[in-house]
């Protein structure tokens, strides 16, 4: 039988217009909403948004004061509930908020009832996310939808293949990858993305943000908001256009290969069952972590 999912993927504008913080944040907030209504005209079963999609800021400045958290729930969790009820779709909505006490760069999840169903805390901020305040997540859940069961990688955890393994490991159908990728380019783009769905046999769902025709030149977001396929092909890529990309994907439908066994299997399942996870402790081994650091970071000379 069957399972189609018509998933969106949101590429907001890359720079809100506005000569004020207020009025960017404003027309942001305006464009959410238009993006919303796009989705549920075009009855999206999952909509996904880019990293912070709530700052009309969205990369790292040393202007502070434009980093205003958004409270999980709060005003706008609410008018993003209203829109996933009204449209009768789950939504992933990532923002720098506050989840019970906790300052990050959260992913809020929505059901088609409007409810929150569950929030994902980034689990490897970078550096100037950490010295901003923001604080690291300590679990890769996977969250149970009417429509399939998604996990997520926020910006730089899509850096670590254990993230997307794990959440293979417990059963995720659907990788989604909010990020705000920048100058890495398009052969990381390329290799990354593609590797995560072809390591793990999974869709890769990815939202960045855009910019206005002629606006784009290398080292800015790299937009590219795009559905990968379970073998690593794209199915659809917004390229750095503003908008939104919906594609349907039947999940049913495994990749079958002929990996490790004597005959054809999916290769989810054949990926998890011929690991060798006793080889695999120098990754748990936190000394390596510790020792990258202490070259990173050296302590004072003495004597």
């Amino acid at each position: 039988m069957r399972r189609i999912v018509r998933i969106s993927a949101v590429q907001l504008p890359a720079f809100p217009k506005g000569k004020t913080f207020p009025q960017r944040q404003r027309r942001n907030r305006r464009a959410i909403m238009e993006m919303l209504r796009t989705a549920g005209e075009r009855r999206s079963d999952l909509v996904l948004f880019g990293e912070y999609a709530n700052l009309s800021h969205r990369t790292w400045s040393g202007n502070r004061r434009e980093y205003v958290p958004d409270h999980v729930p709060g005003p706008l969790t609410r008018l993003i509930g209203r829109a996933a009820k009204r449209y009768r779709m789950n939504v992933a909505f990532p923002l720098f908020g506050i989840w019970k006490k906790e300052l990050s760069s959260h992913v809020v999840l929505f059901n088609r009832d409007g409810e929150i169903t569950g929030c994902y805390q980034k689990t490897h901020p970078t550096e100037p996310e950490r010295k901003a305040g923001i604080r690291a997540g300590t679990d890769l859940p996977v969250f149970d939808l009417d429509c399939a069961r998604v996990g997520f990688m926020t910006c730089m955890d899509i850096e670590y293949p254990e993230v997307a393994q794990v959440l293979m490991l417990r059963g995720a159908e659907v990788l989604l990858f909010p990020h705000v990728q920048g100058s890495w380019g398009e052969v990381d783009w390329e290799i990354r993305y593609r590797a995560r769905a072809i390591d793990t046999g999974l869709y890769v769902v990815s939202a960045c943000y855009g910019y206005e025709n002629g606006e784009w030149l290398p080292g800015k977001m790299i937009g590219r908001s795009s559905v990968i396929g379970r073998d690593g092909l794209v199915i659809g890529d917004l390229g750095r256009s503003i908008g939104v990309l919906t594609a349907d994907v039947d999940l049913s439908q495994g990749r079958v290969t002929q990996f490790y066994f004597d005959r054809a299997l999916d290769r989810t399942l054949a990926v998890t069952a011929s690991r060798r996870p006793e080889l695999y402790g120098d990754l748990t081994d936190t000394s390596y972590t510790a020792r990258a650091f202490r070259k990173i970071r050296p302590g004072p000379k003495r004597g």
